[in-house]
């Protein structure tokens, strides 16, 4: 029984071990351990030693799943050298926990690997494995050190709200479009972060790559030209389409808002003929334009117009997309033209993949179209998509991508690296944020590649301490629960 249960709490690389007792005390499962009796030898003078007195160690191992929180008693034999002479004395080691600490190796391993789930919150994994939030941190912070992996042939870059400190609210993040992981994560967007970061990247690496996918920030489009001389821009076809739609939403906010004035004048009207105060009631137009500009901003071909109609309590009536769309264009109809003209674009992108030749002139004849159109929105949209011309060309370029189930053929493009942000963005919003920025980069990076390795041996304490250069004061009790919700 006792070399079952030391297999089943893998302590078996220990042969000496022993299982003096096992038993169940106030929601604990208590097992106690030591060595076993053998002769001990003066490692000095190689005398017989001799067992002077136990000293009992309460060690966490929490191995066990089974609702019972798990303590290792150990007894420690001190021995002592039966020469005279020497006197020298040594107590017993245990290879599954290091001098003076009160948690088992294992525990160090569980505790790490537990990072890999990016939803999950130190406070989580402290109680999990019944050690302090401190402890966590700094275990974790010790053996992960995540190093900038090298750059390939395509790479996406772009900025995710990280809010660590002023100078960081902005962190960049670098990935390899061909494998999907992450590169690397710099704390900030501003030039003079990413400048000295990219001019000391080895040139030789720089030159390999040929592809830098963004959106249409002008700084990183201006990366291409200040860091990778073999490389083109690609503007990421998701973000010309959202470049668009925010377009229209401003015209759509601008509609509403004249709506509400005419529902305002209307009702200050009304109540001026009753010499009284009515209540307020918006309009139908307003209703409409306000709760369903979807209709305009959605693509046209993911509508399901084919629901049945519905009981509208606003209006009073059934009605069913079809109704509500032809009472849009009854309040504007401009409204049918400019989605339209939106429309033409997403069929455009939809259109050329892995055909950027053929892309060439149906985007200039679209420009074109675009600045004859007589929409003030759209011209400002023909001088983007102008501005932009090559980089939006170069987005029907197709490469193979590696991915979890497979291999496949895609269009260069940020969409991976926008499901990766969310990685971020949930981190962030479950640890309720972050205040240092290192751990926050080692936390996704070892979250986000796949099968990242810990450090085989801890990194030592200057390197991973959070020196903020202000000496810690006497506890605080409100303040420091105001601000224990962000994660170190």
């Amino acid at each position: 029984m006792g070399d079952n249960i030391i297999k089943f709490l893998m302590l078996e690389d220990d042969e000496n071990l022993e299982v003096v007792s096992t038993e169940v005390k106030d929601g604990k499962r208590i097992i106690t351990i030591r060595q076993r009796l053998y002769p001990h030898f003066c490692p000095v003078c190689s005398y017989r030693m001799h067992s002077k007195d136990t000293y009992w160690r309460t060690v966490n191992h929490p191995v066990m799943q089974d609702g019972f929180q798990l303590e290792l008693h150990v007894g420690q034999r001190r021995w002592k050298c039966t020469n005279p002479a020497c006197g020298q004395t040594i107590t017993d080691e245990f290879s599954f926990v290091e001098k003076y600490k009160h948690n088992s190796k294992q525990t160090t391993l569980m505790i790490v690997d537990a990072y890999r789930d990016s939803n999950i919150t130190t406070a989580q994994i402290a109680n999990k494995f019944n050690v302090s939030d401190t402890y966590a941190l700094e275990t974790f912070s010790k053996y992960v050190d995540m190093k900038r992996r090298n750059l390939t042939e395509a790479v996406c870059i772009d900025e995710v709200y990280v809010d660590v400190t002023r100078d960081c609210k902005y962190a960049l993040v670098i990935q390899d479009f061909i494998t999907g992981e992450p590169i690397d994560m710099l704390r900030s967007r501003r030039q003079d972060v990413t400048e000295p970061y990219f001019a000391d990247l080895p040139l030789a690496e720089r030159e390999k790559v040929k592809y830098l996918v963004s959106d249409m920030y002008k700084p990183f489009i201006g990366f291409v030209d200040k860091y990778f001389p073999n490389a083109v821009s690609v503007v990421d076809s998701f973000h010309v389409v959202k470049h668009i739609n925010n377009s229209l939403r401003t015209y759509l906010s601008k509609l509403a808002k004249k709506l509400r004035n005419q529902d305002e004048e209307r009702h200050r009207q009304r109540e001026a003929a009753a010499g009284k105060e009515l209540p307020f009631k918006t309009s139908k137009e307003y209703y409409i334009v306000k709760n369903f500009q979807w209709l305009i901003l959605s693509n046209q071909d993911r509508i399901n117009y084919n629901q049945p109609s519905r009981y509208n309590y606003k209006l009073g009536y059934y009605i069913d997309l079809p109704g509500i769309e032809h009472m849009l264009f009854d309040i504007d109809p401009d409204l049918k033209k400019l989605r339209s003209l939106k429309e033409k674009y997403i069929r455009f992108n939809n259109s050329y993949g892995n055909d950027p030749k053929k892309a060439r002139p149906a985007l200039r004849q679209l420009i074109q179209e675009y600045r004859e159109s007589g929409y003030p929105m759209f011209k400002d949209i023909a001088n983007t998509l102008d501005y932009h011309f090559e980089s939006i060309i170069n987005s029907f370029i197709v490469m193979k991508r590696f991915c979890a189930d497979g291999t496949h053929i895609s269009r260069l493009s940020n969409g991976p690296i926008e499901g990766m942000n969310r990685i971020v963005a949930d981190m962030d919003r479950n640890c309720r944020g972050f205040r240092n920025f290192e751990h926050l980069r080692n936390r996704f990076l070892f979250s986000a590649r796949k099968n990242a390795r810990m450090l085989a041996s801890p990194l030592p304490r200057e390197k991973y301490a959070n020196v903020t250069g202000k000496k810690r004061g006497s506890y605080r009790k409100k303040e420091d629960a105001a601000d224990s919700g962000k994660e170190q």
